[in-house]
């Protein structure tokens, strides 16, 4: 069975697919080099073929060549490298031990003169350096490679956990959308109730008329303009619901802040009417415009204006301001509410930590909202006094561009 590791994608990663490229061919002549390494020890055939080799070359060595012994040692290099090739150190160090075995006999008993005998003790240390020298270049190569890939893989799986956050927070970011949604479902309700109710009466008047025969052209048409028009504004409060919901990807662009603001409002607006509940717009003229996406900043807007409604009384104020600090654009939602405790304070960004009731909110508004905020490059800052109020302040920091967009984020 092949050892080995799993990554992050579930696969098996083992010491043969480390050594190879990403489109599976061998890393060049080194890789195949490595891939060499015998697993099995005597029991691999690698182990037959040196035996082999030493065998011949003392055949040769002794039977064959009949002088220059000492410079003919040299061919003994050949098993050496490949020992040094698949058995690596250990295997040079005990196939060096044979090949004094076999040449120190003829050394120390044939040898010529003195220098013969250097010239081939020589020549054998240079054989043995060097297959050594080579088996330790490729275990450091080995290591090296290994390392490197253990680097790939960690990154891809790296890389699968970032793409697990950001599909996470994408999903974290809809559930806020959602419960926002379900917020306004209410207030939604009872603005659209009105024109629908409307829309009703002018049609059971118009259905009477026409029983009666008493058409009157002009009366009809006066009906159907009104009809039409409660119809296109029932239209616009769930196209803005449906659009505010629908869940795509982050666009990064100019947007205006006021424009961002109107969105919300018209979202929200209609909860704050039934709390009968002011709201007050402060803007700055030539307010510079922002890079965001477009409908992530207005749901960070409708999240700090519910928390503002949800935490005033019937007949207080909203007061939403902007302003331009330096670099920076701000938009802060001011309610005249019960305020934030102090020991809360630390906690208002946290997942799923809600003051609210729990059939009004689960805590992930205020949450999403920073991290929405945070992309941006922004903060959020927070002011608040038990009994008298909080005030939300988004910071973005404003887009500067000697010639404005030719289009913006509505």
């Amino acid at each position: 069975m092949k050892k080995g590791r799993v990554n992050g994608s579930g696969i098996e990663i083992t010491r043969k697919e480390r050594l190879r490229g990403k489109d599976g061919s061998p890393m060049g002549i080194i890789g195949q080099l490595l891939l060499a390494k015998a697993k099995t020890g005597i029991r691999s055939p690698h182990f037959l073929i040196i035996a082999g080799l030493f065998i011949v070359f003392s055949y040769i060595y002794y039977g064959v060549l009949t002088s220059f012994h000492d410079i003919y040692v040299i061919i003994f290099f050949y098993p050496l490298i490949y020992t040094a090739i698949v058995y690596r150190v250990r295997g040079v160090i005990i196939s060096g031990i044979v090949f004094l075995a076999i040449l120190l006999p003829q050394a120390l008993l044939y040898a010529q003169d003195l220098l013969s005998l250097v010239r081939t003790l020589i020549f054998a240390l240079f054989a043995f350096l060097v297959s050594g020298l080579g088996a330790t270049l490729l275990n450091y190569l080995e290591h090296q490679i290994k390392a490197y890939q253990e680097i790939l893989s960690l990154n891809d799986e790296l890389n699968g956990y970032i793409e697990r956050l950001k599909n996470t927070r994408q999903q974290l970011i809809q559930a806020a959308k959602l419960s926002s949604i379900g917020q306004l479902s209410a207030a939604v309700a009872h603005e659209l109730n009105n024109p629908l109710a409307g829309v009703l009466i002018y049609t059971k008047l118009m259905k009477d008329k026409l029983a009666k025969d008493s058409f009157d052209k002009e009366q009809m048409q006066n009906n159907l303009e009104k009809i039409e028009s409660a119809i296109e504004y029932c239209t616009s409060i769930v196209r803005g619901l449906l659009e505010f919901a629908r869940q795509s990807e982050p666009l990064l662009r100019p947007v205006t802040i006021s424009r961002a603001i109107d969105k919300a409002m018209s979202l929200v607006g209609h909860q704050a009417k039934m709390k009968k509940i002011e709201v007050v717009r402060e803007e700055a003229e030539a307010l510079p415009l922002v890079i965001a996406d477009f409908n992530q900043l207005v749901q960070v807007i409708i999240n700090l204006i519910i928390n503002a409604i949800d935490a005033m009384k019937e007949g207080s104020s909203l007061n939403i301001r902007t302003s331009e600090e330096g670099v920076w654009v701000r938009i802060s939602v001011q309610d005249t509410g019960y305020g934030i405790p102090p020991e809360n304070m630390d906690k208002l960004f946290n997942p799923f930590f809600t003051t609210k009731e729990e059939v009004k909110g689960v805590g992930l508004g205020l949450a999403v909202s920073y991290g929405i905020v945070e992309r941006h490059g922004g903060r959020i800052e927070v002011e608040s006094e038990e009994d008298k109020g909080s005030t939300f302040t988004v910071v973005l920091p404003a887009h500067k561009e000697e010639t404005p967009p030719q289009k913006t984020s509505d």
